[in-house]
């Protein structure tokens, strides 16, 4: 229950980081600890994204550790961490596994019912006002279909009807590629979408929070440089992503919107090995309403303290 004192924020993005622990303040191994990473570090309450990064816990802004592991032994996944980060049920100890990338069988009720798009429907918010603002390629969706195989998010959107955006609305600026600035988009798929900027990207993302009470953003390459064990392209994508969150950081009003931050398992801040890890990953709320996470441990304990904030909008709820 939320404490009669806590103000709710009109809005909740959620910028989810795939791939991304707390690891040891390592220079050699942590990307994290090797660049000067201004943005990251504000997010952070002034400190690298280290295991030594300070908790904060003020109402306005929340930064903590929270467990990935789940109480179950082998390495965290994606499959199992995000059911588990997106509905607050621990999917990996009901799967009796870590389990990825896709969602486990066992998963996919939890995400059919109790994902945070499924719950927040359930306290009163329209499909219309719910946003997973990533556009995804049409081969992404033939390829989804005829394997039966969405990815967690997608999944969870699907069976709760929000929209999946394409391509369309990517180039009308409408949705954003999973890697904010279109380059791999014009590369592998269309050279002729346009270019699109950190910043660019910053604002459109602030558009949707500005017209959706909640909207959620997957950015994955962090994990690919991780499993990558590259080093120059894990600094290219913490650049891009660190005037990204500048951007957003300029241009969101964290008094009627609350930024939370966070990722399913640890990858990049080890880039001595190619697998994932299980050190803690980090959870960063910042902005109006930032304290209802204040005691979160794990990755069971976000959604269930993020929908309260924004519902019930039932009359007489």
């Amino acid at each position: 229950m939320l404490p009669s004192t806590l103000i709710r924020p009109s809005s909740v993005l959620f910028v989810f980081l795939d791939g991304v622990g707390l690891g040891e303040a390592d220079r050699a191994i942590n990307p994290l600890a090797a660049h000067p990473l201004p943005a990251f570090e504000h997010l952070a309450g002034g400190a690298p994204w280290t295991a030594e990064t300070p908790l904060v816990s003020a109402a306005d802004h929340v930064v903590r550790p929270i467990d990935a592991t789940l109480g179950v032994e082998g390495l965290p996944q994606s499959g199992t961490g995000q059911a588990t980060l997106f509905s607050g049920v621990n999917c990996a100890a009901l799967a009796g596994r870590h389990y990825g990338p896709y969602p486990h069988s066992t998963s996919k009720p939890i995400l059919r019912e109790q994902s945070i798009f499924a719950r927040l429907l359930g306290a009163g918010h329209e499909t219309e006002h719910l946003a997973f603002a990533n556009a995804y390629p049409e081969r992404f969706f033939v390829h989804a279909w005829e394997r039966k195989r969405w990815t967690v998010t997608t999944y969870a959107c699907r069976k709760a009807g929000i929209r999946l955006r394409t391509t369309e609305e990517l180039r009308q600026g409408d949705a954003l590629a999973a890697g904010i600035t279109n380059a791999l988009w014009r590369t592998h798929l269309d050279p002729s979408m346009p270019e699109v900027h950190e910043e660019e990207g910053a604002r459109r993302l602030a558009r949707f929070a500005e017209h959706h009470p909640f909207t959620l953003f997957e950015y994955y390459l962090t994990d690919k440089a991780g499993h990558a064990q590259d080093a120059a392209q894990a600094e290219s994508i913490l650049r891009t992503l660190d005037r990204f969150f500048g951007a957003l950081l300029d241009l969101l009003d964290f008094k009627r919107t609350l930024l939370v931050v966070s990722s399913d398992h640890g990858n990049l801040e080890d880039l001595s090995i190619k697998t994932h890890t299980r050190h803690p990953v980090p959870l960063i709320a910042h902005g109006v309403g930032a304290s209802a996470l204040a005691e979160a441990t794990s990755l069971t304990d976000v959604t269930p303290a993020l929908v309260p904030l924004l519902g019930p909008t039932k009359t007489g709820a």
